[in-house]
Order: C-alpha cells, then sequence, then structure tokens
C-alpha cells in the first residue's frame, strides 16, 4: 500500500472510518483501566479522531502521528489549538503544551522523538484505527515498530474481523490469531469486548459482509 493512497483518500475527503464523537468503548476503558491525568498516550496513525479529544478533556497528555498533514491541520483547527510547527525529517512536528502529532510517514519514527516530545515515556498506546488499516505484509512490521517505540506502553487496540472473501479492504479483517502472532512474545493479551457490529455498519452489510466483528483488547508488557 503507497502512500500516496492515503493523501488521495484524504485529499478526495473519502474517510468513511472516521467519526463524529469519541468511540465508546474508548470513554469506558479509560475509566475501567484507570488511565488517568498527567498520563502520556500515544495514537498512531490517528487522522483527525475525536478520540484525541476525549483524552486531552481527561487531562491526559497526546503525542500522535498522521501521515496526511491535511488531517492535521484539521484536528488543530477542531480543538482550536495553535501549534508550534518544526521541521521532522520528510514531515512536521505540530506541538502545543498537551497535543504533539507528527505529521509524515509512522516507520520513521524512532523512540527519541516520541521520548523528547514530553520528556516522558509512554504510558499507553491507543489504536483504533491503524492496525486495520494496513494490509497484511505490512502488520508485522507495525507492530515490531510500536514495541521498539513504547517498550514499557500499555496498549488498547481495536480490531475488526470479517470474512475477507466477502469484501476487500481497508479496514482489513483481523484475527484473534494474528493478533497473538504478533503481540504475544512481547504483551499478555486479553481481550476486554467483543460484538458483532454488521447491523450498526449498513454501508459495510452494502458490500456483502454478513458479519463484522469489532473486538477491543489489552496488551500489558510482559514483566
Amino acid at each position: 500500500m503507497e502512500l500516496d493512497f492515503w493523501h488521495d483518500k484524504w485529499a478526495k475527503n473519502e474517510i468513511g472510518f472516521h467519526l463524529d464523537a469519541p468511540h465508546s468503548w474508548l470513554v469506558k476503558a479509560v475509566e475501567d483501566l484507570g488511565i488517568r491525568a498527567g498520563q502520556t498516550a500515544f495514537v498512531p496513525l490517528c487522522g483527525k479522531t475525536h478520540d484525541i479529544d476525549f483524552l486531552l478533556q481527561q487531562g491526559i497528555q497526546v503525542v500522535a502521528n498522521e501521515l496526511s498533514e491535511l488531517a492535521v491541520e484539521e484536528l488543530f483547527s477542531r480543538l482550536n489549538l495553535q501549534p508550534t510547527i518544526t521541521p521532522w525529517l520528510n514531515g512536521k512536528l505540530y506541538q502545543t503544551p498537551q497535543l504533539s502529532v507528527f505529521a509524515g510517514d509512522f516507520f520513521q519514527l524512532t523512540a527519541d522523538d516520541l521520548f523528547h516530545v514530553y520528556q516522558a515515556h509512554i504510558n499507553w498506546i491507543y489504536d483504533r484505527a491503524a492496525l486495520v488499516a494496513l494490509p497484511i505484509e505490512m502488520r508485522k512490521q507495525y507492530s515490531q515498530s510500536l514495541i521498539q517505540l513504547c517498550p514499557q506502553a500499555n496498549q488498547i487496540l481495536m480490531t475488526l474481523d470479517y470474512d475477507q472473501t466477502q469484501m476487500p479492504g481497508p479496514p482489513f479483517s483481523v484475527t484473534p490469531q494474528e493478533i497473538s502472532e504478533h503481540y504475544e512474545s512481547s504483551y499478555e493479551v486479553d481481550t476486554l469486548h467483543q460484538q458483532d457490529i454488521i447491523e450498526k455498519e449498513p454501508r459495510f452489510k452494502q458490500r456483502g459482509l454478513t458479519a463484522f466483528h469489532q473486538r477491543l483488547y489489552r496488551l500489558s508488557p510482559n514483566k
């Protein structure tokens, strides 16, 4: 999958993955898992998600990454924040006291990049639409990159699982078995919630899906 694919999606506003409110599963997870003000969360491939609004409202510092600079600009505009913008490799770093977003290729990020933003280690990774946005040949590289970027962080991970012979991605189908393959050597993997959401997603039903399973995982680093 070329980077131009996602630039084109944003340019054409073909962003069906974008929600107009924070995801309800994230809201519940923050309460249930004891995520608290003063902690730092990393949100990879963030788009202009309202989940960031919610995390900021909880007093959580957010570091994020998004390939599309258009999405980053729209995120800060909606939040009515005026960031400082500095060069970062082949992209830019948009930064305010509580929110920093690296606009550019995720795979160029380093652990030092993330640490130097707030001089603090990442406590949580929140992945709602990143892993499922990537084809299978990129998902192992992505998951291993996350482990190297934030080795001490817990992770909240949301996936979709469906019969991919009925519909091509993205979003791509990611099975529980694949989650184990990517993460079990580094994390304890717990399924917090799962639901067949096909009746809530008519656009995917129209594309031929008969089931559309969404799952929420907590990944806790192995001691």
